[in-house]
């Protein structure tokens, strides 16, 4: 778990250092697609939660949830009781068949993965 949370933070400051000079906030997608009953850590979900609300409680903007299946709905709903109001507010959960209208509005097109229709090509963060 010490090695898990160390990448959780490695990859969280390596977004701080990419947001451009003036922006203070980031927003993520978190594609839940391929996630089930073998990958189901639900120690790590809170680990992860914990991290974002302790240490970078104002750089997350918003997480927009995608491609949710039943299994972690069900796992999320254990684990907001430990979740701040404020970090918690800051989770979208979109359903499929808004997907596409969901990130047009949320996001420019040129900052919209090209895999979900956009422009950006992704980089790396390991």
């Amino acid at each position: 778990m010490r090695k898990r949370r160390g990448y959780i933070i490695y990859l969280l400051d390596n977004i701080c250092t990419r947001i451009p000079r003036g922006q203070e906030k980031f927003m993520c997608i978190v594609d839940l697609k391929g996630w089930g009953y073998a990958n189901c850590d639900v120690r790590a979900y809170i680990a992860a939660i914990e991290i974002m609300q302790n240490y970078y409680p104002e750089r997350l903007g918003k997480a927009l949830m995608i491609h949710i299946p039943y299994l972690f709905m069900k796992a999320s709903k254990m684990v907001q009781p430990f979740i701040d109001t404020n970090t918690r507010e800051k989770f979208m959960f979109i359903d499929d068949k808004k997907l596409g209208e969901t990130l047009r509005r949320e996001l420019d097109e040129s900052q919209v993965p090209e895999v979900y229709g956009g422009k950006l090509t992704p980089v790396p963060l390991s």
